[in-house]
C-alpha cells in the first residue's frame, strides 16, 4: 500500500512546482504562503521528492511534516538537527528556517501547508493541551515569543494516524470536492493532538518554558513590591494560568506565592541589615496591611519581626 502510494504522490504535478519555488525563494530564503497553497484554499499537501535536498529557508504560513514511512534528517534555524522517524510528525511554527537532507527510496514524507487564520477556530483556543494550544495561539496572532517547532510521536496515536492517512489518500488519488473535508480532517487531528501533548517532544519547549519561568522570577526580583501576575502575563503575552502552572511545574510554587517568599525574604534582609521601622519595611516590600504581614511572616519564620531583628543583632 506505501508503494502504491509513494508512485501516487511523487507522480504528482504539484510536488515538482513546489520544489522550484524552494530553488527561487527570494533573498531573504522566504516561501511565500500564496505561491504554495493553491488560490482559495486554508491548507495543501504534497510528498517530498525522493533525492533531491530542500535547501534552507522559511515560510509564512504553517507547515506540518509527516513521516508515513522511513525517515528524514531535518536542520532548523541553521543548528539544530532532528531526524523525524516513521509517524512522526514535526509542527514548524511561521519564520522557523529549516532544511530536509534528501529522502530515500522508501522514505515517505508528507508536508501539509496551512495558512494561519485556519488557526483562528475558538475550538483550537482553550486551557487543556497547554504546548499545544500556546503554539496554536502564538500562530494566529502572530508572537513570535514561542516555541519554533512541535516534534510529536505518534507511533501509539492510532486516531492522528488515521486521520493523516485519510488527508494523504484523498490528495494522492485527486479526488474533487475533497478540500473542505480535509480541511475539516485537519482541524479534528489538531484537536486530537491537543488531548496527547504527552506524546511531543518537549525540548525546545522546555527552553522556551523555562525562559518564560526564569523572566518571571526576574521580574519578581525587580519589582516585588508592585508585581502583579495581571502585569506579567500581559508582559509576556501569556495567560495568567499557563504562568502559575509553570510555577508550579519548575519551583512547586504559584507565582503569587513565589512573589510572597521573595517579599518576605526581602522583609527579614531589611530587618537584620537596617534599622528602618518595621512599619515601614512592610509598605516597601509591597504590603498594605500589616497585620497580614505579620501573620505570614510569622508562618514563615517562626517569629515575630521584632524578634527576628532581635535575634538577628543577637547572632551578630
Amino acid at each position: 500500500m506505501k508503494k502504491e502510494l509513494l508512485k501516487l504522490l511523487r507522480n504528482s504535478s504539484h510536488a515538482t512546482s513546489i520544489l522550484q519555488h524552494y530553488d527561487n525563494v527570494c533573498g531573504d530564503k522566504v516561501v511565500d504562503k500564496n505561491i504554495v497553497i493553491r488560490p482559495g484554499k486554508l491548507m495543501d499537501m504534497y510528498c517530498q521528492p525522493c533525492h533531491i535536498a530542500i535547501p534552507d529557508h522559511s515560510h509564512n504560513y504553517v507547515e506540518l511534516v509527516y513521516m508515513y514511512s522511513g525517515s528524514t534528517d531535518h536542520v532548523i534555524n541553521g543548528n539544530k538537527k532532528l531526524k523525524l522517524e516513521t509517524n512522526d510528525l514535526l509542527l514548524l511554527r511561521e519564520g522557523t528556517s529549516h532544511a530536509i537532507d534528501p529522502a530515500g527510496e522508501e522514505d515517505i514524507a508528507i508536508h501539509f501547508f496551512l495558512m494561519p487564520e485556519f488557526f483562528s477556530h475558538p475550538a483550537f483556543m482553550g486551557e487543556s493541551g497547554n504546548v499545544l494550544r500556546q503554539f496554536i495561539s502564538a500562530t494566529a496572532k502572530r508572537n513570535a515569543s514561542v516555541a519554533e517547532y512541535l516534534h510529536f510521536h505518534l507511533r501509539e496515536i492510532l486516531p492522528a494516524r488515521n486521520l493523516l492517512e485519510n488527508m494523504i489518500w484523498s490528495h494522492a488519488e485527486g479526488k474533487e470536492g475533497r478540500q473542505e473535508i480535509n480541511q475539516a480532517t485537519m482541524g479534528i487531528l489538531i484537536m486530537e493532538l491537543l488531548h496527547d501533548v504527552d506524546k511531543v517532544e518537549y525540548h525546545d519547549m522546555l527552553q522556551y518554558e523555562e525562559q518564560i519561568v526564569l523572566t518571571a522570577y526576574q521580574y519578581l526580583e525587580n519589582n516585588y513590591s508592585c508585581a502583579t501576575l495581571e502585569e506579567f502575563s500581559c508582559i509576556s503575552m501569556q495567560p495568567p494560568y499557563y504562568i502559575s502552572r509553570l510555577f508550579k511545574r519548575y519551583y512547586k510554587m504559584t507565582f503569587t506565592e513565589c512573589l510572597q517568599l521573595i517579599r518576605l525574604g526581602r522583609a527579614a534582609n531589611y530587618l537584620s541589615t537596617t534599622t528602618k521601622p518595621v512599619e515601614e519595611i512592610i509598605v516597601a516590600v509591597g504590603y498594605e496591611n500589616s497585620s497580614y504581614f505579620h501573620r505570614l511572616f510569622k508562618q514563615r519564620y517562626g517569629l515575630t519581626p521584632k524578634q527576628f531583628r532581635d535575634n538577628s543583632r543577637g547572632k551578630f
